[in-house]
């Protein structure tokens, strides 16, 4: 009798000893981790929404700069062909045709478009204004962007030589240039 009451006794003992030692996390303690793990999620959102701005800046600017490679292309080749005169001409055609294939978001050539109803991240064609225009998505992350940054518009525009310096009366065209346009507020 005398070994089961020791055994209660030292049951008694173990199972208080195991409840001091194995308390578990207090509320404070709890509530720190989760302002660590939400401090650290919000930094990592923010650098996640900056690097898909700088994304997206960076495949527009590289469309562009092919944009631009292709004009430079059609203007040596006419150039070679003795056919300066048609260099006038290019500031009629869109830049996208200038590319092996338009980008993935190109909508096509819109008339009078509204867009506050076309989706960002794309481009479109005024044939009305003569503009290519790319809508961002994200330009508040992009610090050099205008406030109205929204909207990135590109016009084809001809380098004319002046009359005095081309030795008659008219203009001519001695270049094409994409530029970027400045729209006013």
């Amino acid at each position: 009798m005398n070994t089961a009451v020791g055994d209660a006794s030292g049951y008694r003992l173990r199972l208080e000893r195991r409840s001091r030692g194995q308390r578990g996390y207090s509320l404070f303690e709890l509530v720190c981790v989760i302002l660590v793990v939400s401090v650290l999620g919000l930094v990592l959102l923010d650098r996640t929404l900056r690097y898909q701005a700088m994304a997206e800046k960076t495949a527009m600017e590289l469309t562009i700069m092919n944009m631009r490679s292709g004009l430079r292309l059609r203007v040596a080749e006419l150039m070679m062909a003795d056919r300066t005169n048609e260099l006038g001409g290019l500031v009629q055609i869109n830049p996208i045709h200038w590319l092996e294939k338009p980008p993935a978001n190109y909508l096509g050539e819109i008339h009078n478009p509204q867009r506050a109803i076309l989706p960002v991240n794309t481009w479109h064609f005024d044939p009305d204004r003569r503009e290519l225009v790319y809508l961002l998505r994200r330009n508040k992350f992009l610090g050099d962007e205008p406030a109205e940054g929204t909207v990135v518009v590109l016009k084809v525009t001809a380098v004319e030589r002046s009359p005095a310096i081309a030795g008659s009366g008219a203009q001519k065209t001695e270049g094409v240039a994409l530029i970027r346009v400045v729209q006013a507020r």
